[in-house]
């Protein structure tokens, strides 16, 4: 009693007690219907007098956020007040929209915004930090959600749902979760729909104690409607794994070419004014630069896809006082909000399309907008007002972005608000300054076919070929093969099931298991060019290029122009130890290829072993005089040595070296490694410590 644990002490001795009798009766061979619902009740309050009694014990010993908060909060208003309180300031705004004083108005308006924003914000704390719902605090909500809350400020509130949720379960507020999922407003019914599925990830082994939870999802998901959602919130869920390499792909790959574009059109552009001439229409293929092109394109694809390609951009403009609240970070953009009103009705702004096309985009998540607000708000007037004029001219370039903007259909509008909510889910457990105090839901495997909840309305076969091919686009080729292999269950007669089945096991390095698949898709579809190709590969990983010969040679018949073919039947010859066929393939290659430069290294190496040394010493010079590598100048050198010019072997390594920079430990390990080839050519043992002790010599002038 003194540690205020008493009250969870007696629950659970009555519990045990209830228990006892259970075992007795059992044991007495006493019959009882009601076992199974008793020991199912035995079960669920034992759990939940466990999280009350950890609650407990954390909120007087832990320091994190909410435990920390969970104290402050004891003299915070309760619900009841709160909800008074949002009773009045509707009362007072109605009043307020009656006065004639246009200046005052708007000023009393703004004040009474703000007023609400944080009444709004203190109920989203009140919900995150409360305890188990009594049922009038569950009635005080539902008359909330039903007649006092604006849309914005319902799907605000589902978000402090799921980080109640996550620290302490509660049946009360997970079926109302599900009753949200019903609402009309798309953005409250998206947003709860993606909670309910990380809930159920995060709760999968509790719901089997909860049959009043599963009952009420089956019941939702009976609507065809929200099958759908649900498989579209499941594929936008499994794009976040991809989030961190596509950030770094922005980074990395995009924002640097976007620069050197923005540079060379700035000195073209500046070229031109100081001349007062037209921009030079040779400058086309600045605007039209193909590796650019691919890349605006792959980007245009990514962002209509819905993959999250603005992380890496707004991650860094989140350090704004906004962001210190926590709710902030849920917040659905609205342009009434107090602190980004003034940017919408300052007269610098008016006619600033983009600023208008940028908050109502269906691209970019609602926190990423009050970033951008926030951003602009720091511009400097004179420069807000160049913006406003160069918009209000450049129309056609407003109409062009606007149509863009607005050339999805309504199915993929509604499929942007879950997908942008996830968004603002991710940067929240990735950015939130307290991130390390919250259970970051997106680092698990957010696998649903492993969710017992689930998985059962995932179970069709385009459901599961759409999901698999998600997995398989993005490279998460072991989730892939999971339901690949289901699918193979249904449809063992699908060669293109197990071309990509074959695929994803060989891009894990299971190259036995791949080659099996191959073979079965082989034998379903035979002559198919990429899968023989594919099955050759395989058996030159395993070594087997008896077998990669047989399956490149087949390929070869259907594609006999292709001389990447033709080289990987040489290098398959060159393992067989059968260098004179070798050499042929690989002249065909360098036929085929138009004398490609990518011919010429397997060409001098096979020539050496044919001990053909005009030939080698043919290529040898072509590619110095292309763009040679340490290892071009070291067969120059080999082959010195093997027409006897040991000297000349020498001068052509340290030549290598010093042009290639290589370092003197990588050279003589590439030098160690051919020994063996170089003393079966007739090279003197006794002459390779006098070579490489001459060498060092060398390479100390």
């Amino acid at each position: 009693q003194q540690n205020g644990f008493g009250p969870a002490y007696d629950e659970l001795v009555q519990q045990e007690t209830t228990y006892r009798f259970l075992l007795r009766y059992r044991l007495e061979g006493v019959e009882d219907k009601e076992r199974e619902i008793v020991l199912l009740k035995l079960k669920r309050t034992l759990c939940e007098l466990a999280d009350s009694a950890y609650r407990q014990w954390l909120a007087v010993n832990s320091g994190q956020w909410y435990y920390s908060r969970l104290r402050a909060a004891r003299a915070a208003k309760n619900l009841q007040e709160l909800m008074q309180e949002l009773g009045e300031l509707d009362s007072d705004y109605t009043l307020t929209l009656l006065k004639q004083d246009e200046v005052q108005r708007k000023a009393e308006i703004l004040q009474l915004n703000s007023q609400r924003e944080q009444l709004v914000g203190m109920l989203f704390q009140n919900i995150l930090l409360s305890d188990s719902w009594s049922d009038q605090e569950l009635k005080l909500i539902q008359e909330a959600f039903t007649h006092l809350l604006y849309p914005h400020e319902r799907a605000l509130l589902v978000s402090a749902l799921l980080l109640s949720l996550q620290f302490l379960f509660d049946e009360k507020k997970f079926l109302f979760l599900l009753d949200l999922c019903e609402q009309e407003d798309v953005e409250v019914n998206r947003r709860a729909l993606t909670v309910v599925m990380l809930l159920f990830d995060m709760y999968d082994q509790r719901m089997q104690w909860y049959p009043a939870i599963s009952s009420r999802l089956a019941a939702l998901l009976e609507d065809e409607a929200r099958q759908t959602a649900l498989l579209s919130v499941f594929i936008q869920l499994a794009r976040t794994k991809d989030v961190e390499t596509i950030s770094r792909r922005m980074r990395e790959e995009f924002l640097p070419e976007m620069n050197k574009l923005g540079s060379s059109i700035q000195q073209k552009l500046t070229e031109s004014q100081e001349f007062g001439e037209e921009l030079n229409p040779d400058w086309k293929e600045l605007f039209e630069d193909a590796s650019l092109s691919e890349k605006m394109q792959e980007f245009s694809e990514m962002q209509t896809e819905g993959v999250d390609v603005y992380m890496s951009t707004f991650s860094n403009l989140k350090f704004y006082p906004f962001f210190k609240e926590i709710h902030n970070w849920f917040l659905p953009f609205y342009s009434e909000h107090s602190q980004v009103a003034e940017l919408f009705k300052q007269d610098s702004l008016q006619g600033v399309n983009v600023t208008k096309l940028v908050t109502s985009s269906d691209f970019l998540c609602s926190s990423d907008k009050y970033s951008f607000c926030f951003n602009l708000a720091q511009v400097p007037e004179s420069y807000r007002s160049q913006m406003a004029a160069n918009f209000g001219s450049e129309t056609e370039a407003y109409k062009e972005m606007q149509k863009m903007e607005q050339s999805g259909n309504q199915r993929l509008k509604t499929e942007s608000v879950s997908n942008r909510y996830i968004q603002d889910l991710y940067r929240f457990y990735k950015l939130f300054s307290h991130k390390k105090d919250f259970r970051d839901i997106f680092a698990g495997s957010l696998d649903f076919y492993a969710v017992s909840g689930i998985s059962p309305y995932l179970e069709q076969e385009e459901i599961m070929l759409k999901i698999a091919l998600v997995y398989f686009k993005t490279k998460h080729y072991a989730q892939a093969l999971k339901l690949f292999d289901r699918l193979l269950e249904l449809k063992a007669v699908d060669a293109d099931l197990y071309r990509k089945k074959a695929y994803c096991h060989q891009q894990l390095q299971e190259y036995a298991t791949a080659l099996q698949a191959y073979l079965k898709a082989d034998l379903l579809q035979a002559d198919n060019l990429w899968t023989l190709k594919r099955i050759a590969a395989c058996y030159r990983q395993l070594k087997n290029n008896e077998e990669a010969l047989v399956y490149y040679r087949r390929a070869e018949k259907l594609d006999p122009e292709n001389y990447v073919l033709s080289m990987n039947i040489g290098h398959c010859l060159m393992d067989l130890q059968r260098y004179n066929e070798a050499l042929k393939s690989y002249y065909k290659a360098e036929f085929i290829s138009g004398e490609s430069p990518r011919t010429w290294r397997p060409l001098v190496w096979c020539a050496l072993l044919c001990k053909k040394y005009d030939q080698a010493d043919k290529y040898i010079q072509k590619l110095l005089a292309h763009k040679p590598l340490m290892v071009d100048f070291l067969n120059a050198g080999h082959l010195e040595w093997l027409q006897g010019s040991a000297l000349k072997a020498i001068q052509m390594y340290k030549k290598g070296i010093r042009l290639t920079h290589t370092a003197q430990s990588e050279f003589f390990e590439l030098f160690e490694k051919d020994l063996p080839v170089l003393l079966e050519q007739g090279i003197n043992k006794t002459d390779i410590p006098v070579v490489r002790d001459g060498l060092l010599y060398q390479l100390e002038e």
